[in-house]
């Protein structure tokens, strides 16, 4: 899993401004004053919108069996608020890059789209998204009243490219925290305190006790590259171009990450760890290890945190989890635009595109199709509890019951969603704390446009390719392969990267004060 959630409850229905354009609109709605919201005005605009589908794209999840019931369900409300129905499709990681940036390249008609990170500046310099605040046509003003009442601010500075939104940010948590996952029943078995976990270096002991007293099946830890995170540096422009600055400093200066000393002492704890055998079996091309983590047979992984992160993602696993933080809350620009929906170039109707994503911010209903399915056949409600969810009876886990695709994350406000009855009922107050505790980043609101370094950022992104996994992984000596490495990301323009980012985060700071 990946990062998620939620925050307070905002209107039920669209308003009508965010429901009509002016009398020019392609949709054909008529022009209304700012200030009307009668029923009869809204079914009278409704009926006057010509019928539409809206195809939407998700990362990450596979095809779920009932998608189509729960686009019945979901459609039930959309044509009577926007005349309009929806498609969803859920890509895997593996086909999502290549077949999106397919769909782009080809010019192929579709409404919405997952985005993230640097994705976005990307797409954005290919002409792929509708700038959703063009002062010439501003959707948001027009379509997007709801989104704009409920949405903190601070998070459409993280989708900013040039003063212009290009994608729209889930209502989530703000900040970022890194950590581990560990199996709940292995911590109490080996009586891990988990106040004594403060570094990886600290798990030893545990990681020691699973792989002496568990079956061969059992994973002590996984290995992976993302415990580049667990170091105090905040990553510029995506982690395939490694220039970043500190975390605790107080003046933003871009380094290579593989030349910091946090990272040679991290691959060398990695290598002795694979000497010791407690990664998985082949962890320089053995990274995806999904099954095995919903079958529970992994007993610590890195995640990206949260409050109540450990329950949400226990919904997934057959052996529940349990969480420990390594680093505080830090909020960095990555943290904002790390999970947006963007209108792509080619929507036939980018207006009515808009106001399913202002439902997507302000419909319960909806939202919570969209992430749980259909109550009664993929969940039921808990009872006296109108909030509280669980799996239906005779299913072990929620991914079991036909539609559970996992990306709540990805789906618009997740503050109106449910709760399962294993999630702390005061997670969404504690997500306001949470994000209100979050260390800004010294450049928070910087965007990375990579467009004049494109060549050098292709040739280091196939270095970094070629080692990080074996480094990572432990299955290298970093002795002799982390020299080797930055030698190679030297000459693939590692210092003209660096050069521009510094160049760019210079500017925008002269500018911000």
């Amino acid at each position: 899993m990946i990062n998620m959630k939620k925050l307070n409850t905002i209107a039920l229905a669209v308003t009508i401004p965010a429901l009509l354009l002016s009398a020019c609109s392609k949709s054909g709605a008529p022009a209304v004053s700012p200030g009307s919201s009668s029923s009869v005005a809204s079914a009278a605009a409704t009926k006057k919108l010509d019928p539409r589908e809206i195809s939407i794209y998700f990362a990450g999840p596979t095809a779920q069996k009932d998608v189509a019931l729960v686009e019945e369900e979901i459609n039930k409300i959309t044509r009577e608020k926007i005349n309009a129905t929806v498609k969803i499709n859920h890509l895997g990681w593996g086909d999502y890059a290549q077949k999106t940036n397919l769909m782009i390249a080809s010019g192929e008609p579709f409404d919405l789209m997952f985005t993230s990170g640097n994705d976005l500046s990307i797409n954005v310099a290919k002409g792929a998204y509708v700038a959703l605040n063009d002062p010439a046509n501003n959707l948001l003003e027009k379509y997007g009243q709801d989104i704009l009442k409920s949405m903190n601010p601070k998070f459409l500075t993280g989708t900013t490219i040039k003063g212009l939104n290009y994608a729209l940010p889930t209502e989530k948590e703000m900040a970022s925290q890194q950590g581990l996952f560990l199996r709940k029943d292995l911590v109490e078995k080996y009586k891990l305190d988990l106040k004594t976990i403060k570094r990886l270096e600290d798990l030893e002991p545990f990681l020691q006790q699973v792989k002496a007293g568990e079956s061969a099946d059992v994973i002590p830890i996984v290995a992976t590259s993302n415990f580049l995170n667990l170091l105090p540096y905040e990553f510029i422009g995506g982690f395939q171009s490694p220039g970043v600055i500190s975390k605790t400093g107080t003046t933003p200066k871009v380094v290579n990450i593989f030349e910091t000393p946090e990272a040679k002492d991290l691959f060398k704890l990695m290598y002795n760890w694979n000497q010791k055998g407690y990664f998985q079996k082949d962890p320089g091309t053995n990274t995806n290890l999904k099954a095995q983590n919903d079958e529970g047979l992994v007993a610590a992984r890195w995640s990206q945190l949260k409050p109540g992160g450990d329950l949400e993602a226990s919904n997934l696993s057959k052996k529940p989890l349990i969480q420990v933080e390594f680093t505080q809350p830090y909020v960095a620009s990555a943290d904002l635009n790390n999970s947006m929906l963007a209108v792509s170039r080619t929507s036939k109707d980018p207006e009515r595109a808009v106001m399913f994503l202002n439902l997507l911010h302000s419909d319960p209903r909806i939202v919570n199709l969209m992430d749980f399915g259909i109550e009664g056949k993929h969940y039921v409600k808990v009872a006296g509890k109108d909030n509280v969810i669980k799996v239906p009876d005779g299913f072990a886990a929620s991914k079991d019951t036909g539609y559970f695709p996992g990306n709540t994350w990805q789906v618009g406000n997740q503050f109106l969603t449910y709760l399962f009855q294993n999630e702390d009922p005061q997670k969404w107050e504690k997500f306001k704390t949470f994000n209100a505790a979050g260390v800004p980043s010294p450049i928070l609101g910087f965007t990375y446009n990579s467009e004049s370094t494109k060549n050098e950022e292709a040739a280091l992104a196939s270095v970094v390719k070629s080692y990080i996994d074996g480094l990572s992984g432990g299955v290298v000596d970093p002795e002799k392969y982390l020299p080797e490495f930055n030698d190679k990301l030297k000459k693939a323009g590692m210092d003209k990267v660096i050069a521009e980012k510094q160049k760019q985060i210079d500017e925008f700071i002269k500018n911000k004060k």
